[in-house]
């Protein structure tokens, strides 16, 4: 059975995804209390993760078409299941999709996509002064770039388009 709260699963976590430890963690709590998500978890770990955790993949996956669609329903297994998609090969990705209903796909594949762009623009958040000389971009110790701060962000808001971003 895997460790979803291990140094290393978390470490890999955060490397491939915009979820952090604090939050993961925060997520996998729920599983004590949660009985949609412990329910999730019994049919994640009975016909799912043993599959889907094995290195290299096999090449024949096993048909799990709909096993996860009551489930997914669920906020926290919904949640486990999106942090949990970014993490595999594109053959297990579609694999997983499989145990969705199409508009489940869909969803899911609007979050793949949000997540995506999110740890992106956190990237670019922490990094787009990294590459310039912070003493030639100052004047009398005030960063001359500190207004275009504005214009970055605005752009990145307008590439994730807020408008369309589904809860999750």
């Amino acid at each position: 059975m895997m460790d979803y709260l291990s140094d290393e699963f978390m470490a890999e976590l955060q490397q491939k995804t915009f979820c952090g430890p604090n939050a993961w963690k925060r997520l996998m709590s729920w599983l004590h209390v949660d009985p949609a998500f412990q329910e999730f978890m019994q049919v994640w770990q009975a016909q799912i993760a043993p599959t889907f955790h094995t290195y290299p993949a096999p090449t024949e996956l096993p048909d799990i078409s709909g096993l996860l669609e009551t489930h997914f329903e669920a906020l926290y297994p919904a949640q486990f299941i999106l942090r949990l998609a970014q993490l595999v090969d594109v053959p297990r990705k579609n694999w997983l999709f499989t145990a969705l209903n199409e508009k489940q796909q869909e969803v899911l594949f609007a979050w793949l996509r949000d997540s995506q762009l999110d740890r992106d623009k956190g990237f670019l958040a922490d990094h787009w002064t990294s590459t310039l000389n912070q003493e030639q971009l100052c004047y009398k110790g005030i960063p001359l770039y500190a207004s275009l701060t504005y214009e970055v962000f605005k752009e990145l808001a307008a590439i994730s388009n807020p408008q369309v971003k589904r809860f999750r």
